[in-house]
């Protein structure tokens, strides 16, 4: 018995421990021992009998209620059995699914229709033509006065309400209805009532199928790395089974260039998945699971198109990568193949002794060698302007090579296979060989130091290796490379002469640069402000002084001899007359050491404070940066402008007391407007932000106020001191007042290389009110530099557009000649960031219909970033012409080069898939590129002033439109004098057909034409008897002096006259015939449609000003 507490007794707790389960160890009582364990459970004592019956009634209660519960559960649960069972007997009304079927109602509209009105109103129809019937009302057309049936269905539907009313399950309309109610219910349910279980399932929706597409792309990403480690066996050549990053970035970067041209479709699915990573140069190589994981990261967006172009596209460069390894192994047999026949050991080969051996090489050959080696004898391997039978549409013939060479070919042993060879890619060497000093030269050669310029007498060893390179052909087999290193080795001699010869012409040339470089030196120094020229005058006073004035005469002597030399000489000395005055000066001296003492004079004698040389230094560093600007701006003006102006603000501020100067540019320009002001005028193409607005497109003429006219005809400065008070001054700016006019005001005139004038630079200090603004000696010689730094890049721009003018006639020829020609872009090149290095702009491009596009902004290509077209850039390093696979297509690369003989542009030709051109198309690719170069070689002498302008056709006296015109002026030359060869049994076995071939006779009947139209029109020569009087002596005479451009605008004849006769002539067909004749007469009436078109066209754009720089009298000098 537990304790009972006592009323006012403390509160005792009472903690009760949890039953013991029946594993317990613990210790029980034992039954009767009066003991109990803590853990036993004592009920309650009830003290009360009132609380018993309570609790009895309250169970009893209970057990009430559970059984009501029960049997209301089993009476529902057997109603809905009997209703189940009372539905399968009782069919379903049609009707009743087929009242909304055809409704265009809402949902909404029609769950409540069915839901509200439908089960009432349905019935109560029923019961309505049920009492109709019964009044007989259905079979009489009249109205019963006892019975309205609009208040019989209103009462039966009130009296029906569906909210107090149970119908019977057993009719067909209700349990129709009923069913339709609850499919509508439920699908209101899903759309609109239950908004958030519709968000949960389109989130989930959405969740799976991110899901999906996550799985799909990561299953896609696995397979595409997997094929990027199967793909990486194919760029195995490293012994470490490794690839460098750069290869992989190159691959990339190329593939995002060629994916520009692909088409809409295809493009959309091109897209990185992260920006391309500058190319590595510090030679990390690739595993192939990094190899994969690296492309990968790039190529996850791409679609399924574009990532199969992009294997194809890694294959084509893992191709080009394992040919680039083979040829790197050739080129370190072919280098030590030139230490070998260096006897003289000055680094050069005689370039028409290795071409001799090349073509006797060639002749000596059998045929199944000789189909995969070019022809000596030809382009590329010879010059385009060493080929003398370009124009020759007969099969090249070979001739027998003598006993001598063939016996010493084929009897010599070979010097690069002996029985312990060890195989290194397609090429075997000697064992022990080593290869240190070709490595070293090898090593030279890739890293770019420099330009090679082409010499046509010598080779060094990069220029050797690329021409037999060229001469092997792209896939050179083994046979042929051992067959040639040992022919060449055995067959290149010199003499003790040669030797002796080529040395003293190596150590002039090593002294003549030396004292190139210590005479400019000389004149740098002389020239502390950069003003570009010497005074003679200075100089000659100088130059007195040396041994106390005992060689004035020599220096006399010179100096007239320079006067007779130089046709611009003025008593101004730029930087190629001093070295030609000291030279000659030196040559008037006794001794073979007067060149060393005499320089060494001049340089001690010109003394420079410390001041003066770092503000010399300063300046010159400006001034060098107005070039690099043309040099480097993709042949456009702005940046020289901007480097100009920026040139001239850091003088002001660091050596002019800080001056706040403004400055101007203005153009000689022939006056076409309005010629009664004046032949010519200046047009003011740039100018500083504060005269933007006033100056820019203004045209100053003669007779309007200035001093600019002054400067331009004495060709000197004029410097006004006091604007204010000179006079004589043309102020653009009418919001100036006359008391801010105050400030000094200089004009420089430009010169080109024959010193005549072709602009003005105008500097003034308008906009500066301090009382020192005047221009004082050393600025206005810093002033003459700046035009001069102006002129070179003027110049230097202005040559690169007329070359893309001239090239873009030369690529459309060809296009238009060479349909197999896929492809031309024209590159420019240009100085590097890096010291001696270059980049390519790519400024021109065509499409396969030889449409010409030029590039606004010319993009820039970087050796290192185009490892897999580095044969652009070996076409620079040695100024020749470059044959190479790129990307699976055959390329030309060929170099237009400057006066010094090095690549200023290269001309890249794809002919696509194609190992070489037909025949006939192969001739006129050369024959254009031959034209092209001369073209080029004619504008560098113009520009260099070595030259007169040569003017041929009438439309060549406009030198803007020279430039559409010199092209087709070359073709014209070249097919005048070539016809002008055609001798009279030519001709008269021209004359002798009785009936020639179509093609022929349209030929003939199109040069005719040019002569005699009307009579080509009326039909008298359309027998061949009536057109061959025609060809005769007079005949070739007009065809010699014919000048397309020189006829008036109502004589030119239409070109679409002409074009009729040619239109269904082939360009390769006509060599066929085997009349050289109709060939040359074919090509002649080509280019005089071409030339009348441009001179049609000319003619309708005349009308604009035209840069007068080239048609300036003397006096303008």
């Amino acid at each position: 018995m537990a304790d009972v507490q006592k009323p006012g007794s403390p509160t005792k707790r009472v903690t009760m421990a949890a039953p013991r389960s029946a594993g317990s160890t613990g210790q029980r009582s034992a039954p009767g021992s009066g003991k109990k364990s803590p853990t036993d459970y004592s009920r309650p004592i009830v003290r009360s009998a009132v609380r018993r019956w309570k609790r009895m009634h309250e169970q009893s209660m209970m057990e009430k209620l559970v059984g009501m519960r029960n049997d209301k559960k089993q009476q529902v649960k057997s109603s809905k059995e009997n209703a189940k069972k009372l539905a399968r007997k009782i069919p379903i009304e049609i009707l009743a699914r087929d009242w909304l079927n055809d409704n265009e109602a809402t949902l909404e509209v029609r769950t409540y229709m069915v839901d509200k009105v439908l089960p009432t109103l349905i019935l109560g129809v029923e019961k309505l033509l049920s009492e109709a019937d019964k009044r007989g009302l259905t079979d009489e057309n009249m109205e019963d006065p006892d019975f309205n049936p609009i208040n019989f269905l209103a009462q039966h539907m009130m009296r029906n309400n569906p909210k107090y009313s149970n119908f019977s399950e057993a009719s067909p309309y209700v349990r129709g209805i009923r069913e339709v109610s609850e499919e509508l219910k439920k699908q209101l349910f899903n759309i609109e009532d239950n908004r958030l279980a519709r968000i949960k399932a389109e989130a989930k929706r959405r969740r799976e199928e991110r899901d999906r597409l996550e799985r799909v792309k990561q299953e896609e990403r696995d397979r595409r790395e997997a094929m990027f480690m199967k793909q990486f066996q194919e760029w195995h050549v490293q012994p470490d089974s490794r690839v460098e990053l750069s290869l992989v970035q190159n691959a990339l970067r190329s593939f995002a260039e060629i994916a520009e041209s692909f088409p809409e479709d295809l493009k959309d699915g091109f897209k990185l998945s992260r920006a391309l990573e500058p190319t590595d140069e510090s030679g990390k190589a690739l595993s192939v699971k990094e190899f994969a994981k690296y492309l990968t990261m790039f190529v996850d967006d791409f679609s399924y198109e574009v990532f199969e172009q992009f294997m194809q596209h890694l294959s084509l460069c893992a191709e080009s990568h394992r040919a680039a390894a083979n040829r790197e192994q050739r080129r370190i047999v072919l280098t030590n193949l030139f230490i070998t026949c260096d006897h003289s050991g000055i680094g050069l080969l005689d370039r028409h002794r290795i071409l001799s051996l090349f073509e006797a090489f060639w002749d000596s050959i059998k045929e199944d060698i000789k189909k995969n080696v070019r022809n000596p004898r030809r382009w590329p391997v010879a010059e385009v302007d060493e080929v003398e039978d370009i124009f020759d549409d007969e099969e090249e013939t070979t001739t027998v090579p003598t006993g001598k060479d063939t016996t010493k070919t084929s009897a010599a042993p070979s010097s690069v296979t002996t029985a312990t060879e060890e195989e290194k890619g397609n090429v075997k060497f000697a064992a022990g060989t080593t290869f240190h000093r070709e490595k070293t030269a090898l090593t030279t050669m890739s890293k770019g130091s420099g330009q090679s310029a082409f010499d046509e007498n010598s080779l060094n060893v990069s220029q050797f290796v690329t021409l037999t390179e060229t001469f092997l052909g792209n896939e050179p087999t083994k046979e042929a490379f051992d067959m040639l290193t040992k022919y060449v080795k055995d067959g290149y001699e010199e003499t003790e002469e040669e030797k002796m010869e080529r040395l003293m012409k190596a150590r002039k040339e090593a002294l003549s640069t030396q004292r190139k470089h210590m005479m400019d030196s000389l004149f740098e120094k002389w020239d502390n402000d950069g003003c570009g020229y010497l005074d003679m005058e200075d100089v000659e006073t100088v130059m007195q002084k040396y041994k106390e004035g005992q060689e004035t005469e020599a220096i006399q002597r010179a100096k007239a001899t320079l006067k007779k030399q130089s046709k611009y000489a003025d008593n101004r000395l730029s930087k190629r007359e001093f070295r030609t005055f000291v030279q000659l000066v030196v040559d008037e001296m006794p001794g073979a050491d007067s060149f060393d003492y005499f320089v060494e004079f001049l340089v001690n004698s010109v003394e420079r404070s410390y001041a003066e040389r770092i503000r010399g230094d300063a300046r010159k560093k400006w001034l060098q940066q107005i070039v690099t600007a043309a040099e480097t701006g993709g042949a456009s003006m702005e940046p020289v402008y901007r480097a100009v102006f920026n040139a001239l603000y850091k003088d002001a501020e660091a050596h002019g007391g800080g001056k706040r100067i403004s400055a101007n540019i203005a153009m000689l320009e022939r006056n076409t407007a309005d010629p009664e002001r004046g032949n010519v005028c200046l047009r003011y193409v740039a100018a500083t932000m504060e005269d933007a607005d006033y100056l820019l497109g203004k045209i100053l003429y003669k007779d309007m106020k200035g001093i600019s006219f002054a400067a331009v005809e004495s060709g000197k400065p004029i410097h006004v001191p006091r604007v204010a008070n000179h006079g004589n001054i043309q102020f653009w700016n009418p919001y100036r007042l006359p008391e801010d006019r105050e400030g000094s005001f200089i004009v420089v005139p430009l010169k080109d290389k024959r010193k005549r004038v072709f602009g003005l630079l105008g500097i003034d200090t308008m906009n500066d009110h301090h009382t020192k603004t005047i221009f004082i000696t050393h600025e206005i010689q810093f002033f003459q530099g700046v035009a001069k730094s102006f002129s070179i890049s003027y110049h230097n721009i202005d040559m690169k557009k007329k070359l893309l003018r001239i090239t873009e006639s030369a690529v459309s020829w060809i296009h238009r000649r060479s349909p197999h020609v896929q492809e031309i872009v024209t590159y420019m090149v240009e100085p590097g960031t890096d010291q001696g290095d270059y980049i390519l702009r790519k400024m021109m491009i065509t499409d396969e219909k030889g449409n010409v596009q030029n590039l606004l902004s010319p993009p820039r290509l970087e050796r290192k970033d185009n490892l897999f077209r580095d044969y652009l850039f070996k076409c620079v390093d040695n100024s020749e012409t470059v044959s190479a696979d790129a990307y699976g297509q055959r390329h030309l690369a060929f170099p237009l080069r400057d006066d010094q003989g090095r690549a200023v542009a290269v001309v890249d030709i794809s002919i696509g898939e194609l190992k070489n051109l037909p025949e006939h198309e192969n001739r006129e690719v050369q024959r254009m590129l031959k034209l092209l170069n001369q073209a080029h070689k004619e504008i560098t002498k113009e520009f260099s002033g070595e030259v007169d302008k040569t003017v041929v056709l009438e439309a060549e006296k406009d030198d803007d439109s020279r430039m559409d015109i010199m092209f087709d002026r070359l073709m014209l030359m070249e097919l005048r004098e070539n016809v002008s060869k055609i001798d009279a049994k030519s001709f008269a076995e021209l004359r002798s057909y009785n009936e020639p071939p179509k093609i022929v006779q349209n030929i003939v009947k199109a040069v005719v034409a040019i002569f005699h139209l009307d009579q080509v029109e009326s039909g008298e020569v359309d027998d061949w008897t009536n057109l061959r009087n025609y060809v005769n002596n007079e005949l070739l005479q007009k065809i010699t002096e014919y000048d397309p451009t020189a006829a008036s605008d109502h004589a030119l004849i239409p070109p679409e006259k002409l074009e009729v006769f040619l239109k269904d002539v082939p360009h390769g067909e006509v060599g066929k015939f085997g009349s050289i004749p109709a060939q040359n007469m074919y090509n002649w009436v080509f280019v005089c449609i071409s030339l009348i078109e441009h001179t049609i066209k000319m003619r309708e754009n005349n009308g604009g000003n035209v840069a007068a720089s080239t048609h300036q009298s003397d006096t303008m000098r």
